[in-house]
């Protein structure tokens, strides 16, 4: 993140039952993610939250994005990339 200048302020946290019926999308980075904020989303009776995946927004149909905690930096640096186009796309539709 460092290397293309992301400031690394951040605090995670789980996603809450609140969440579904607060936001207008929950964006997750693979299938396991989706099957399970799915699961959880279905048990809200307000639910609002569109969930989909990140990778539904790349122009290239790369759906899913790995975890790149395992790769190496090249790894990291493509996964980076890739989290970029998607957001960019992301937005473009969302505004």
């Amino acid at each position: 993140m460092k290397k293309n200048g992301v400031p690394m302020g951040h605090v995670a946290q789980q996603i809450a039952k609140e969440d579904f019926a607060s936001f207008d999308y929950i964006l997750c980075m693979d299938e396991s993610n989706l099957r399970d904020l799915n699961r959880k989303g279905n048990q809200v009776k307000n639910c609002k939250a569109k969930i989909e995946l990140l990778g539904s927004y790349n122009p290239q149909k790369q759906l899913i994005i790995e975890d790149p905690y395992y790769g190496n930096d090249s790894k990291f640096e493509t996964i980076y990339q890739q989290c970029v186009c998607c957001c960019r796309a992301f937005q473009e539709k969302a505004s």
